[in-house]
């Protein structure tokens, strides 16, 4: 299935919990990567990937911010 078909529909609690655990790979703290990935989920389920990409490089570089944002939508679609 396409990951980009999660694009617009609710990020699942479990593909949530897979986003924090990259967060937390990629070197931010446990407060700091919830809010990550609830700001970047929450853009992604509005269909809006570059204001997600904006909202995770408050926090990771251009790198990580495509590296969240993929396993997000991956994982929302597993």
């Amino acid at each position: 299935m396409d990951a980009f078909n999660a694009m617009g529909k609710p990020i699942p609690a479990q593909a949530r919990q897979v986003g924090y655990e990259a967060c937390k790979a990629m070197g931010l703290e446990s407060g700091r990567s919830w809010e990550c990935v609830g700001a970047v989920a929450e853009q992604l389920e509005r269909d809006k990937p570059y204001e997600a990409q904006g909202a995770a490089m408050k926090f990771l570089d251009l790198t990580g911010a495509y590296r969240l944002m993929a396993t997000l939508l991956a994982a929302a679609n597993a």
